[in-house]
């Protein structure tokens, strides 16, 4: 068996790669491994992407996806990724491997009348030039600075003029001001003599006011008397925009469990984070037998918005100890973790319940809208 890597795509931000299983010249299984930075806490950590995973129905049970993820762990230290996230087929599956459910997909569906709340609002304009592309950058930018997990955008070609399959990007400003975007896509079918609607489908937005919030829904608005309903794609990362909804019973709500993750490098976890102005400490037992790099017990002092992060002997005890799928969860904020329910996580043994780590650890909005 050989693992064959294929290097197919590089710029200043992204790393692509293709990684290939062979017995002998057959092609038995495949993985991609990308590197982007993603939002975390408002900086951006270097993230490990793993896709593509496929292994043809006549080599499976064969042990092919294990040893590729048994190689890229070997390879974490000098890639420089704080943290690896993927799309599960099967979240029991990948927890074998440390991986654990970080962000969800929420779907909304609701009635075109329900908006009825809101004042419509014509003064969107389609992005057709460059500047209005990078300004389309510059809402996202701001909109996703609190937002865990959205990537880093750079560049016109994040905001593609034509996106394809019948999508468009609109954009608003204010006083010359960008302050939201939308990309929308009409749904609806030809029948006997007229157009029949199935949803107004909003894919991507952004906003960087309240202004921008309600201007995006009165947006939405201008599509009465064409579209009957709205299709909201993933909302997950912005509660601001579920919040003021007001039809609850008229309005779906679907949620898809959607990226899973695992810690790969804890200090460096640590920089990204936004520490307090006051002083705490707390120490964290990591249980992790397939990366020894993180396994052990982690001592983080902090004090005037920066923290010192170090490795104690593993005999040293823990204010709290967790398997990496456990850790995870607790740093990217998944739950609302207290010292009562923090216990109920499978594998999870808390020494010091008045540890400072409950007063730095909270529950945040993570989501995303790309696919990787």
């Amino acid at each position: 068996m050989e693992i064959k890597k294929n290097v197919n795509y590089r710029d200043e931000f992204v790393i692509g790669e293709r990684w290939q299983v062979f017995e002998g010249d057959v092609n038995v299984s495949s993985m991609s491994v990308n590197t982007k930075d993603s939002r975390y806490m408002g900086n951006y950590i270097k993230t490990g992407l793993i896709g593509g995973i496929g292994t043809p129905v006549e080599y499976r049970r064969r042990s092919y996806v294990r040893k590729m993820f048994e190689e890229i762990m070997l390879e974490v230290p000098e890639r420089g990724w704080a943290v690896s996230m993927l799309h599960p087929f099967s979240f029991p599956y990948y927890r074998k491997f440390g991986y654990e459910r970080i962000s969800d997909h929420l779907v909304l569906e609701f009635p075109m009348q329900t908006l009825d709340f809101v004042p419509r609002c014509p003064d969107f304009v389609p992005v057709n030039t460059e500047k209005q592309q990078l300004d389309c950058c510059r809402i996202y930018e701001k909109f996703a600075e609190d937002k865990n997990i959205m990537f880093r955008r750079v560049g016109k070609d994040s905001f593609p003029i034509d996106p394809g399959s019948g999508k468009k990007y609109y954009i608003y400003y204010v006083s010359g001001e960008p302050i939201a975007f939308a990309q929308t896509q009409v749904e609806n079918y030809y029948s006997i003599n007229r157009m029949i609607s199935v949803n107004l489908n909003l894919h991507e937005f952004g906003f960087v006011s309240v202004k921008g919030l309600f201007a995006l829904l009165g947006f939405l608005r201008m599509y009465e008397g064409q579209l009957e309903s709205v299709k909201i794609h993933n909302a997950a990362m912005a509660p601001q925009l579920e919040m003021n909804l007001r039809y609850y019973n008229h309005t779906k709500y679907t949620v898809y469990p959607d990226i899973a993750a695992r810690i790969t490098d804890f200090p460096l976890m640590m920089q990204g984070r936004r520490w307090p102005d006051d002083s705490g400490s707390f120490a964290i037992r990591c249980i992790d037998p397939q990366l020894p790099s993180l396994d052990g017990v982690w001592q983080v002092e902090y004090s005037d918005g920066k923290c010192e992060t170090r490795k104690l002997d593993c005999g040293r005890e823990a204010d709290l100890t967790l398997p990496v799928t456990g850790l995870t969860q607790l740093l990217y904020g998944y739950y609302e973790f207290t010292p009562e329910n923090i216990v109920y996580l499978p594998g999870a043994e808390l020494k010091n319940p008045r540890s400072d780590l409950f007063r730095v650890f909270r529950k945040m909005e993570n989501g995303l809208f790309e696919h990787f």
